[in-house]
């Protein structure tokens, strides 16, 4: 088993190759997840709005745009939610409406206030959205977050884009608060915008998918730890490393399913009992 030290090492040379991975090949993916170069450069509605574009995210829905505008506009705590990981939404203290989403609950207005939680008493970060701008069956921009926008593909299908606006970083506090709170950002929004297809098309998303996969990228990260902890040599010290990575991977760039998330789980499993083996002769 390592010394405490040869421990620490490990962890801070497991997580400055996650941090140089991520920011010289992932970060600008997740950027643009799901958005072609022209959607990611292209003019949108409230641009003039922010000092400058933080990320363009898009999805195609196999829906016309007047069935997809009715389940955007649900957008909120008030409404259907954020079409995202409700378990996390309440784990932080988002409270929603218990009711299912009503597709013609009312329109989206502007000076309409977005809420993060019906209970804001309840919630670890108080925030709401302000509606500042509007095309009905369109686009809607939420102050401090960005636009949401539909583009046409044909009558049945649409692309759903989603710019958000970067927000000043005057300082080295508020870039690494940015730099560290982006992937979670993305996560989150990549899950709702999976949500809003599958309510626009009449799917119905596994809540237990979600749970699994989250489940398997936290074990997956704690067997990383227990790597480094339990094992010895620069073989064990290499595999952390490819683990650390890999998970980024299943974490940020693979599909959000459990069996990217327990398939390297069980890799890790193995790869401990194969060391402990070794050690133990």
């Amino acid at each position: 088993m390592p010394t405490i030290m040869e421990s620490i090492l490990n962890i801070v040379l497991v997580i400055g190759f996650q941090i140089a991975v991520y920011a010289v090949f992932l970060r600008s993916k997740i950027m643009t997840w799901g958005a072609s170069k022209e959607e990611a450069a292209m003019p949108l509605i409230g641009d003039d709005l922010a000092p400058n574009i933080s990320s363009t995210r898009a999805i195609t829905i196999h829906a016309p745009a007047s069935e997809v505008w009715k389940w955007i506009i649900q957008l909120g705590a008030d409404r259907g939610g954020f079409f995202s990981y409700s378990f996390l939404e309440k784990a932080l203290g988002y409270e929603m409406r218990d009711e299912d989403p009503v597709p013609e609950f009312q329109e989206m207005q502007v000076g309409r206030i977005v809420p993060a939680s019906i209970d804001e008493s309840k919630s670890l970060i108080k925030y709401n959205f302000r509606v500042v701008a509007v095309e009905p069956g369109k686009s809607f921009v939420l102050e401090n977050w960005g636009a949401f926008v539909l583009k046409e593909i044909d009558s049945k299908r649409i692309r759903l884009l989603v710019r958000t606006h970067g927000q000043p970083l005057p300082d080295l506090k508020s870039k690494i608060e940015d730099f560290l709170f982006m992937p979670l950002h993305y996560i989150m929004e990549r899950r709702m915008l999976m949500g809003m297809k599958a309510q626009a098309e009449g799917i119905r998303l596994s809540a237990a998918s979600d749970n699994l996969w989250l489940l398997g990228v936290l074990l997956s990260g704690i067997g990383i730890a227990l790597m480094i902890f339990l094992g010895q040599g620069l073989q064990n010290t290499f595999l952390s490393v490819i683990y650390g990575i890999a998970w980024l991977w299943v974490f940020l760039i693979f599909e959000p399913k459990p069996t990217y998330s327990l398939t390297l789980l069980l890799l890790e499993v193995l790869t401990i009992i194969m060391n402990a083996a070794l050690i133990g002769k």
